[in-house]
């Protein structure tokens, strides 16, 4: 049950559109390093090929619009990587972000209570030199606190990355840890 209430709240912004080119279906793209063979999740976009490495040992499955992860061993934790239709937006101006942290609280799963925005910041990391911004909330639900980290990049052709994380609180420090340090492994964004 738990689970199922996850991947429900875990979908809450990957609204895809059509016309978007960056596809997050992925593939395993081989390279070799120093010797060793090593995969990355590859992407097309519009031809061109973006690369991500994974945080190790997470599982992974996509569809055109949104990339979902899940950390080993923590049932009730999920990553998404979407696409967003965000023709409007071109920078993290004070107006926007107040528009997507009052669209981000409203859409907590129905029935959460006490819930609350821990942080935003501006640019936290640079993704090839995009624009970020991240948001933290809290809240209850089912007798468990929940925390969500989601970092919006934005992209040209109208597009907007966002990766979310949803997990009990108890977790959140290191899953976010690890899933914002993946971020850096970006190439071609």
């Amino acid at each position: 049950m738990v689970r199922s209430l996850i991947l429900a709240l875990a979908i809450f912004l990957p609204a895809g559109f059509a016309g978007a080119e960056l596809q997050l279906t992925p593939s395993i793209d081989e390279y070799v390093l120093d010797g060793a063979k090593l995969k990355q999740l590859a992407f097309d976009d519009g031809g061109k090929k973006i690369t991500y490495q994974s945080p190790r040992n997470w599982s992974y499955s996509g569809t055109s619009t949104q990339l979902t992860l899940h950390p080993a061993g923590k049932p009730q934790a999920e990553a998404t990587i979407s696409t967003v239709s965000r023709p409007d937006q071109t920078q993290f101006d004070e107006d926007t972000v107040k528009k997507l942290v009052a669209e981000a609280t409203a859409l907590v799963p129905k029935g959460s209570t006490n819930v609350a925005v821990e942080s935003q910041e501006k640019a936290p990391l640079r993704i090839g030199r995009r624009e970020t911004f991240l948001l933290v909330l809290s809240y209850s639900l089912a007798n468990q606190t929940y925390n969500r980290s989601i970092l919006f990049v934005e992209r040209d052709k109208g597009e907007q990355i966002r990766c979310q994380l949803t997990c009990r609180a108890g977790d959140f420090k290191e899953l976010k840890k690890t899933f914002m340090s993946s971020q850096y492994t970006w190439r071609n964004l």
